[in-house]
């Protein structure tokens, strides 16, 4: 997946260290509790807006992240997706013959004109042939989890979260560090 950066402003984090400069270490506390939120909201957020994308289940989205979070110094928190091209299978298919169907996205099912079932040591496999003479069949491939993830309209909704997800959670940290909820 490529990188998303949330910027946050500087006096958000000002106004952290302000508040808690009576408690030693206080708002570099603060800001990692609050970026372990967000890192746990963003991989949330990559499975809900990737389903509402593409024909993919939850747990398949999340087998392929992987979060790291902020430790020691490193006051930064980000989530990687690894991940192969699937077959189509993995996503949606229906029918047979000339009334193949095949969908990855959400937005609709669409005719794979030159495609067919094999049936592959008891795993099925949609294959097509290319155009021209002589070409052998091919696997029908789609994208993989990663490049679903990158859709931008997936990653421009992740990062919006994201970012009103970590204001309002490090106020929470403040108060809550200051002894607010006690």
């Amino acid at each position: 997946m490529s990188r998303g950066v949330i910027h946050v402003s500087s006096e958000k984090l000002e106004h952290a260290r302000i508040s808690l400069a009576a408690i030693p270490g206080g708002a570099q506390r603060a800001v990692k509790s609050a970026l372990h939120r967000v890192g746990d909201g963003l991989k949330t957020d990559a499975v809900k807006e990737t389903k509402q994308r593409y024909h993919l289940l939850p747990g398949e989205i999340r087998k392929h992240l992987l979060l790291k979070k902020a430790a020691g110094v490193n006051q930064s928190v980000s989530l990687v997706s690894t991940g192969r091209r699937k077959p189509i299978p993995e996503y949606k298919a229906q029918g047979e013959g000339k009334s193949l169907r095949v969908a990855v996205r959400t937005t609709g099912m669409k005719t794979l004109k030159t495609g067919f079932i094999a049936d592959k040591d008891g795993r099925k496999t949609i294959m097509f042939l290319p155009q021209g003479q002589g070409n052998p069949a091919m696997p029908v491939i789609s994208p993989s989890v990663p490049q679903a993830i990158a859709n931008k309209e997936t990653r421009s909704m992740m990062e919006k979260q994201a970012h009103e997800r970590f204001e309002k959670r490090l106020d929470h940290e403040i108060l809550r560090l200051l002894g607010a909820f006690k």
